[in-house]
This record gives structure tokens, C-alpha cells and sequence, in this order.
């Protein structure tokens, strides 16, 4: 079956077949028995998926990693009830009951679905593909590598400025102010402004003019510590997908094949860096017991399969403010929380947030967005056809993404954002904001590289003519 992708998708719609029926037999109650089955069936399909991508696939491809966080931030409670360590249903946040066994067996085949119709995505897009290995093939552009290194160092001062004064003011006030919009109303000294924007370009182009290795290593690992200081504020993903990101960046375009025991190695410092910042947000003291530790870890990740279950239950309240589907918003990006922007924002997160505790909504906590919440909003049929599309085009982006500068550029949205769906909004904070930056930087560099190699040809042509004249 490795070999042969044919008989993996006619295996796999069999798979589908038997499934649908299979749950559909036994699960016509709504009790514990139908969900322990639920569950079961999930860890099942969720290793099967895991073992057929990897036949295919390395482990730092991106539909790989994106399964690992997809069984992160939404399948982790379901394991976790399987080995007995906690009920699966238990809604924790802003909230202390547990969900009617109707909606946690709800919730529990809608994830089946969303595994089962994404990986049918993924079987039809590998079925003409000869490599699925492929390298980037674009060539180095030294010129560019040391634009974007000049200019990612200039932007390196004032950037840890702001971001000092910024961390400064959340140790003070809570971390709740990263989503408030209290940050942005900061007197940050004058050195400091514009400095998040340099530094975004410089790295981009550096990533653009495809480095050598030992430069992408000390840039690379200089751009992370950056995310590491920024995420101190309370915000753990700004660094976890940024590292997720760099890992595939450079299993992409330097070829370095990834051993198992490094992702393991990935995965327990993810565990201990998250533990570690959850610790100094909620001024708890950090816990070196191991096994509680990494089950706590798994607990807490876990959380944002309550964003489907509240959607399932409370939809009929929280659809009556609704003016277009919730996935849309991540096209037009999410403003600071505040009364103001629940009168003009159509956030599934801004609305579940508010309707569950409006007082925590304005202090600006808040439950984070599921792409799988914004699937099941569109109805079952766009769920499947969502789950189909999104599998399908991972794997053909990680093939044209190999052969263009564009896609190169625009990856560094992309990515890191599908890394992350399954505990945010589908498109992204702003997809067209991101979009039209990303072009016109894009265009900018086009410009600037003809610029480049037109007056290095007419020098090279006025220093021949030179030498023709000497001669």
C-alpha cells in the first residue's frame, strides 16, 4: 500500500464506509457506554491517520505537524479519559459542569469526521504525486541575505526595547492586557517605533534569499529568542509556531531529515516551556513531578475542544448577533476585546467569551477560536468539504511551495497559522491584511532585485569595456 496510492484511497474510503457504519450501529444511546465507544474509535483512526501520513511523509512535513497539534489542542481530554486521568466533557473554563453525554458524543463524531474527510483530502492529493520529498530548488541570493540581515539586526534594539517595557507593564497589570489593547497605548520611546515592522521584513527577505545553513541557524535562532522574550507576556503560541515554523524551514529548503527521538525531544520542551510560562501567568510555583506534569500539560492544551461544545450548546443564543459565518472573521483580522467590538466584530471567540462571562470578555480573557467550531458552523456538508480541501491542499503547497519564491514568502503566514487552526480562526488574525503586505513586499523585491542585476550587468559590461580598452 506504500507504494501503490490507489489502493490506499480505495482502502480509505473503506475506511470512511466502515466508520460511518460502525458508529451509526452503536451508538444509538446517549450514554457513557456510546462515548467510551466514541472515544476509542477516535484514538484508533487518529493513530491509523498518523501511521499512513508517515508512510509517506517525514516527520516535519507540515500535515504531519499539523496532526500533531490538531491532537493537541483538541484530542488530548479524550485520551486522557481513555487512561482514567480525567472525565472527557468537563467544561473548565468559565465554567465548572459537564456537557450532556448527547453533545460530548456530538463533539466526539464530529472529530471523527474531521480526521476521516482530511485525510481522504490527503489520499487524493498524494495519488499523482511521484516525490513527496521535494526540496526547495530556488536559488541563493546573496545580495538578499545580507539586506535582510542588516536589516533585521538594526531592528534587534529597539524591538527588545519595546518589548521590555511591554512585559514591564503585563507583570504588573496581568496578562490579560496582551488582548485588551493596552499595549497599544504604551508611549514607547522613539527608537523603538517601527522596529516590529524592520525586523518582519529583514527576516522575510532572509528567508526569501534562501541563506546558507549556518547563517539560517544564527538568524534563525537569534528570531527565536526574540518570539521566546515576546511570548513571556503570556502568549505561548507566538514562540511555539514560530519554532514549529523554523524546524519545517529548514527541513524544507536544507533537506536535513528529522529523527524520531528529536520530536520527541521537541515535544517534552514544548511541555515544560509551556507548563513553565502558565506557571509564571497564573504566579504558581512550577512542579517537577513528571507524569503529573505531562498529564496537567496534556489537560490544559486540551481546552479548546470546549470552543465546539459551547457552539454546540449554546448556538441557538449566540447566533442571534451572528451576521455572517464565524470563519469570515479571520479575514478581516480581531480587534482588542471590548464592548466596542462586540457591536462590530463577528468572532466565534469574542462571542462564546462574552456570552459565557461578560466581565472576564472586558478584563480580556478568553476561550481562543477552533477551525473545527468554524467548520461545524457551516453545517456537516461544509465540514466534510472544508476537511477534504484543507488535506488536500497541505500537500500540494508543500509541492509548489518548493518551486516559488512567493509561496516561500507567504509560508511564513501560512504555516505557522495551520499549525495553529486547531485552537484558532481558520484564516488567520487578518488573512488580507497579512496578504497585501506580503504582496507588495514581494513586489518591493522583485523591483529592487532587477534594480539589482541591471546595474550589476551594465558594471560588469563598463568594466569588460575597460579591459577590452587597456587590452
Amino acid at each position: 500500500m506504500k507504494h501503490n496510492k490507489v489502493l490506499f484511497l480505495i482502502f480509505h474510503v473503506f475506511v470512511i464506509m466502515f466508520v460511518l457504519i460502525l458508529t451509526n450501529i452503536f451508538t444509538a444511546g446517549e450514554n457513557s457506554d456510546s462515548m467510551k465507544f466514541l472515544e476509542a474509535v477516535l484514538l484508533v483512526l487518529y493513530i491509523y491517520t498518523i501511521l499512513t501520513a508517515k508512510m509517506y511523509l517525514d516527520w516535519l512535513n507540515s500535515y504531519m505537524i499539523f496532526l500533531y497539534t490538531l491532537f493537541l489542542f483538541n484530542f488530548t481530554r479524550v485520551f486522557l479519559d481513555i487512561i482514567g486521568y480525567r472525565t472527557f466533557g468537563w467544561a473548565t473554563k468559565f465554567a465548572n459542569y459537564y456537557f450532556y453525554y448527547s453533545i460530548r458524543n456530538e463533539i466526539l463524531e464530529v472529530f471523527i469526521l474531521i480526521l476521516l474527510f482530511t485525510h481522504l483530502g490527503f489520499a487524493v492529493s498524494i495519488l499523482n504525486e511521484k516525490e513527496l520529498h521535494l526540496g526547495v530548488k530556488l536559488e541563493t541570493r546573496p545580495f538578499f541575505t545580507q539586506t535582510g540581515i542588516i536589516l533585521f539586526l538594526i531592528s534587534l534594539p529597539g524591538i527588545l526595547a519595546k518589548m521590555l517595557i511591554q512585559l514591564r507593564l503585563i507583570l504588573r497589570v496581568g496578562y490579560e492586557a496582551y488582548y485588551t489593547g493596552v499595549l497599544k497605548n504604551i508611549d514607547y520611546p522613539a527608537f523603538t517605533k517601527g522596529s516590529g515592522t524592520i525586523m518582519t521584513i529583514g527576516f522575510l527577505i532572509f528567508l526569501i534569499s534562501i541563506p546558507s545553513k549556518k547563517k539560517f541557524i544564527s538568524i534563525g535562532s537569534l528570531y527565536l529568542l526574540v518570539k521566546l522574550i515576546d511570548s513571556m507576556k503570556g502568549a505561548r503560541s507566538v514562540f511555539l509556531t514560530q519554532l514549529l515554523f523554523i524546524m519545517w524551514y529548514y527541513y524544507k529548503v536544507y533537506g536535513t531529515k528529522i529523527k524520531f527521538g528529536t520530536v520527541i525531544k521537541l515535544g517534552v520542551f514544548t511541555m515544560v516551556f509551556s507548563q513553565i510560562l502558565v506557571s509564571v501567568r497564573s504566579k504558581k510555583v512550577f512542579s517537577l513531578d513528571l507524569i503529573n506534569g505531562i498529564f496537567d500539560f496534556l489537560h490544559s492544551q486540551g481546552v479548546s475542544y470546549l470552543v465546539l461544545g459551547y457552539l454546540i450548546q449554546f448556538k441557538d443564543y449566540i447566533h442571534e448577533s451572528k451576521t455572517y459565518p464565524y470563519i469570515l472573521q479571520g479575514l478581516f483580522g480581531f480587534a482588542p476585546q471590548s464592548a466596542e467590538t462586540l457591536n462590530t466584530t463577528n468572532s466565534l471567540a469574542d462571542r462564546l467569551t462574552y456570552y459565557l462571562n461578560p466581565g472576564a470578555y472586558l478584563r480580556g480573557e478568553g476561550i481562543g477560536s477552533n477551525y473545527i467550531a468554524e467548520f461545524y458552523d457551516l453545517g456537516y456538508v461544509w465540514l466534510i468539504i472544508g476537511s477534504i480541501l484543507l488535506g488536500y491542499i497541505i500537500i500540494k503547497y508543500e509541492k509548489y511551495v518548493t518551486k516559488s519564491r512567493c509561496m516561500l514568502l507567504v509560508s511564513a503566514y501560512f504555516i505557522p497559522n495551520l499549525f495553529y487552526i486547531p485552537r484558532g480562526s481558520f484564516f488567520g488574525s487578518g488573512l488580507i491584511k497579512g496578504m497585501t503586505f506580503y504582496t507588495v513586499l514581494y513586489i518591493t523585491v522583485q523591483i529592487l532585485e532587477n534594480m539589482y542585476f541591471r546595474i550589476k550587468g551594465a558594471y560588469n559590461d563598463r568594466k569588460e569595456d575597460l579591459l577590452h580598452l587597456d587590452g
